[in-house]
């Protein structure tokens, strides 16, 4: 009985694949490249299985699919630059001219990956701060503030909105800033250095709500920003006496010794004011400084403070302690640390990251766990329909998203079907974050787009990236109404959305002719 050949193998390799039988494809795929170590279409329909493998390319580098195939899992990784490098060389191993149908189908597939990887590379190192003309009619807190009124007739019905969440973060948010702005130097003879300084001390507390409520509203109205903020801080700390270089078990210390001395009255704004302080700094110097390994270090010191407090005052009226040590409060701060450190791994990514991936997912899956017991026991306190958004139903979300960045980072430095495996878990985490986020929040679209990115990678049936399509076709609608300009949008999201939605078309075109199947996997 003769031996198989590389063909024959493949060609089993791909009936196994059909079936979504990765292990048997993975099985025979390798068999048949013990025989042709010089096929990159083996090598492309290999990584199929379970992640992208950088063969392909380096053995044929004119292998359009390959390069592709690289390009997407590098696009559901948020690696830009490596991702518009793999698009580029997928464009420049079609051919010159006479493009056939599909080639020139993959010609614009690929130039619409390029135009999005490029887009998001250039906003990568500040998509946190976004400078837009203030008289722009169509910025998001606008919208979603004349929409409010709407919104309240509608009742209950229409409290899942993200016109809610960023409406009352830009009315913090700008509250604070006002409050900012209220600063004064005044020439004062008795006072050092000639000057006294007056102003408003809710600037911090104002600013770091609106932020919790929503970093999105966050804006730069005017080119002496820093310095004003940079004023209100000092002014603030001396008025408060907080803690400035003081490491957290030193302030622990500090602060019972002067709770003893002094009482709640003194030491509840001095820890406010020290606590907010460490956020506004982690989220500066994390996305305006883009240091987001300063970032993660700020916002650490802020959870472990604020889970100090609620432990050992825990049976302290809340109106004592201050609005800090509240349910809410933290979860608002754990979601914005959890956010950093993945921008954190970002910039040092691989197995040994300073930032573990398993950090990471440990921390949302607890953050999970503790609202999950908070909405058992639900606060009888009147809140507005923002609140309950901003710190409950949003942070599931985030921590939803980082499950998802987990797995699809972590398919990356698997072998075989682990890595398959993963970037399915990494689909299946991102829908559910899709899911959490209101229908008309530009997260909501954004994360179907990235979850259809795994289904692409782990090699999930045809049906399931067509269902999540048309979700994500009826949710752009929706998004568009509010989020027409954000710093997402200015990064690529439009692109990378229509890029999926126009994948799925293609593909359910080849399902009307009958030369696939719903049960087939999604094709690369």
């Amino acid at each position: 009985m003769s031996e198989p050949t590389a063909t024959q193998l493949k060609d089993e390799g791909n009936e196994f694949f059909r079936k979504q039988d990765y292990v048997g494809a993975l099985a025979k795929y390798t068999e048949a490249i013990a025989l042709d170590d010089k096929s990159a279409v083996l090598y492309a329909n290999r990584a199929a299985c379970y992640s992208y493998r950088a063969a392909a390319t380096q053995i044929d580098p004119s292998y359009a699919k390959g390069w592709s195939r690289l390009a997407a899992s590098r696009d559901a990784l948020a690696e830009w630059d490596r991702s518009a490098e793999a698009w580029q060389k997928a464009l420049d191993a079609l051919p010159k001219a006479d493009l056939s149908p599909a080639e020139q189908r993959q010609k614009d597939q690929y130039s619409a990956g390029l135009d999005a990887a490029k887009t998001r590379g250039k906003t990568t190192e500040s998509p946190f701060v976004s400078r837009f003309k203030a008289e722009d009619a169509n910025l998001p807190w606008k919208i979603a503030t004349e929409m409010l009124p709407e919104l309240r007739k509608a009742g209950p019905e229409k409290y899942s909105s993200s016109a809610w969440v960023i409406s009352y973060a830009y009315e913090e948010f700008t509250k604070g800033v006002a409050y900012m702005n209220e600063f004064k130097t005044i020439p004062h003879p008795q006072a050092p250095g000639g000057f006294a300084y007056g102003g408003n001390t809710m600037g911090l507390t104002y600013l770091t709500n609106g932020l919790m409520r929503d970093e999105r509203a966050f804006h730069l109205d005017s080119s002496d920003w820093i310095t004003k903020y940079n004023n209100q801080v000092k002014f603030e700390a001396t008025a408060r006496q907080a803690w400035h270089s003081d490491g957290v078990e030193n302030i622990k210390q500090l602060a019972q010794k002067r709770l003893k001395e002094k009482g709640w009255n003194d030491v509840r704004p001095a820890l406010s004011v020290t606590v907010r302080t460490w956020i506004m700094r982690g989220m500066l110097d994390g996305h305006l400084r883009n240091k987001p390994d300063t970032g993660v270090q700020f916002l650490k010191r802020a959870v472990d403070l604020l889970e100090w407090g609620r432990n050992v005052w825990k049976n302290v009226h809340k109106d004592d302690r201050g609005a800090i040590f509240q349910d809410t409060f933290l979860r608002g701060v754990r979601s914005l640390h959890l956010k950093m450190f993945m921008n954190a791994y970002s910039a040092d990514p691989g197995l040994n990251s300073k930032f573990p991936l398993e950090h990471l997912k440990e921390e949302a899956e607890d953050l999970l766990k503790e609202i999950e017991i908070a909405s058992k026991n639900p606060s009888k306190e009147e809140v507005d329909p923002g609140m309950v958004s901003s710190f409950c139903i949003y942070p599931a979300a985030v921590a939803y998203t980082m499950i998802g960045f987990y797995h699809a980072q972590t398919a990356l430095h698997s072998d075989d079907v682990l890595a398959c495996i993963s970037f399915a878990n990494g689909a299946s985490a991102y829908l559910q974050a899709a899911k959490t986020y209101p229908e008309d929040d530009e997260f909501h679209a954004f994360y179907l787009s990235c979850a259809m990115d795994c289904m692409r990678n782990a090699g999930l049936p045809i049906r399931d990236f067509n269902l999540a399509a048309i979700t994500l076709r009826a949710a752009v609608p929706k998004m568009m109404k509010i989020w027409t300009v954000s710093a997402l949008q200015q990064g690529g999201r439009d692109e990378k959305i229509q890029a999926n939605l126009r994948s799925a078309d293609e593909i359910m075109k080849l399902v009307a002719e009958g030369k696939l199947t719903l049960d087939d996997p999604v094709p690369l």
